[in-house]
């Protein structure tokens, strides 16, 4: 059952404004639309506290069995995309520097142009990142050979303590795309932020019109079908319509999961994109933007739809919790009083497999610094370093389930959005990215995004799209 939203509390703590979500959500393929949150792109070291007057006090770390200081002195070079993570972070750098006597810095990019530095640092050779932030890409990484895997480092006593860092407190999603997304026995990075997919509606337009929230994917286009057909000016639904790997079928494949289908039926011979399940699927996801959408549904991007939410024109939408629950509920939004929040609806007969992404950090072969980069990882994504950026700071976006549980995080960010979002991702199913995944995913969201547009049938684009996939892995 939803939850209702009955403060705004979030949007206190945290600063986000309609479009301020987590930047960089769009994550990937040609037709996304970067999101921004503030960065000074300065590469300037962060300065030094007075470690009487630190963000954690340092005795939060003298549990760990680690040598902090064994490189004290050195330094280490942070490739990041321009994220709310950094922003929650970087009070708290000096806590590190402090601990460890290693310096940080910093250099900070929108995230398209982060991609094309970050490629060409690690296929050069340069190493000019020890610790860098990473996506779908890194199953071609790993396969390349330039990134570095860090199970090296969690064999070493001096730089990792099981006990203190407790792994088993990140979400089990997490973890597997930290492993390549189910390609690697390896860790291939930590993970520093998690999105997981939700339902949002309008709780005034259900009352008006006698609705129920959605738990079944019929039940949700029905809810549609009334708002849009008795709302002279809302819609009954918005979805992302762009091509995009991390667009438009990165909500689809919440979809055809929950059916009980699955992509790469056989890898890398059968991409199942062509099969019963992921026509039927793309099918009803056409045609939901079609009947009850905005105009120009198939253009789409995540921050479109989270606009069209929060100005009021919309009904209720799928989309990321942490993205898009600041933006729906500030001072803002014009639905801020009336949207809540439940989990995505599920096919009939289905199971809640909501879709989730987590950037990580890592680190290359060729990084100079690189047990000086485990050492920072691991201090950024233990518990002590989370739980403040997530109670102190501006943080909504654990990868450690026992943030979700903490009562000071709840209490900032509301029992709705936090219970809603840690029972999704318990649950959830993330996307596996396998090394090709950004050139075959962007050409089943180029199909897709014609079904969407009307321009060809969902068969008729599914079938392309396997053809396409199938041909990159034979070619």
């Amino acid at each position: 059952m939803p939850i209702d939203n009955t403060r705004r509390k979030f949007i206190k703590a945290t600063g986000v404004g309609i479009l301020g979500g987590l930047a960089g959500c769009t994550r990937g393929g040609d037709g996304s639309s970067g999101g921004g949150s503030t960065g000074d792109g300065s590469g300037n070291s962060s300065t030094g506290g007075d470690s009487d007057n630190l963000a954690i006090p340092l005795s939060e770390y003298d549990s760990a069995d680690i040598e902090w200081q064994q490189f004290e002195g050195d330094q280490i070079n942070i490739g990041a995309v321009q994220h709310p993570w950094v922003d929650a972070i970087k009070p708290a750098i000096p806590v590190f520097e402090e601990l460890t006597g290693i310096d940080v810095k910093w250099n900070i990019l929108p995230e398209q142009q982060f991609r094309t530095k970050r490629q060409t640092d690690v296929s050069t050779g340069a190493g000019q990142f020890d610790v860098f932030f990473m996506d779908q890409v890194v199953n071609q990484f790993r396969e390349e050979g330039w990134i570095q895997p860090l199970d090296p480092y969690f064999n070493d006593g001096s730089l990792y303590d099981e006990g203190w860092y407790k792994p088993d407190d990140l979400f089990e999603a997490s973890r597997w795309q930290a492993h390549g997304g189910g390609y690697s026995d390896n860790w291939t990075g930590l993970p520093i932020t998690v999105e997981v997919q939700t339902q949002f509606y309008r709780k005034d337009l259900y009352e008006k019109h006698g609705l129920e929230v959605a738990e079944t994917w019929a039940q949700h286009r029905e809810n549609a079908k009334v708002i849009h057909e008795n709302e002279s000016d809302i819609v009954g639904t918005a979805g992302r319509g762009q091509k995009g790997y991390g667009m438009n079928i990165y909500i689809l494949n919440t979809l055809l999961r929950q059916k009980g289908t699955k992509l790469w039926t056989e890898f890398p011979n059968d991409s199942g994109l062509d099969s019963q399940g992921v026509i039927e699927a793309a099918d009803w996801y056409s045609k939901l933007l079609q009947d009850y959408g905005p105009e120009g549904a198939s253009s789409q991007t995540w921050s479109d739809v989270q606009a069209t939410m929060a100005e009021g024109r919309t009904g209720h939408i799928v989309a990321d919790a942490n993205m898009f629950w600041g933006g729906l509920t500030n001072d803002e939004s014009n639905v801020a009083d009336t949207v809540r929040i439940a989990k995505v609806p599920k096919p009939e007969g289905g199971e809640l497999n909501p879709n989730a992404f987590n950037w990580q950090i890592s680190t290359s072969k060729n990084a100079k610094n690189s047990e000086q980069a485990f050492l920072f990882m691991l201090w950024a994504t233990s518990q002590p370093t989370d739980l403040w950026m997530h109670t102190e700071s501006s943080g909504v976006f654990s990868v450690r389930q026992s943030i979700w549980e903490n009562d000071d995080y709840r209490s900032k960010v509301g029992e709705d959005y936090a219970q809603i979002s840690l029972e999704s991702l318990q649950v959830a199913a993330p996307d596996p990215f396998d090394r090709k995944y950004p050139e075959w995913g962007q050409r089943y969201s180029e199909e897709l995004q014609r079904a969407i547009a009307g321009q060809k049938s969902a068969e008729d684009a599914m079938k392309k799209a396997a053809t396409v996939a199938e041909d990159i892995y034979s070619g």
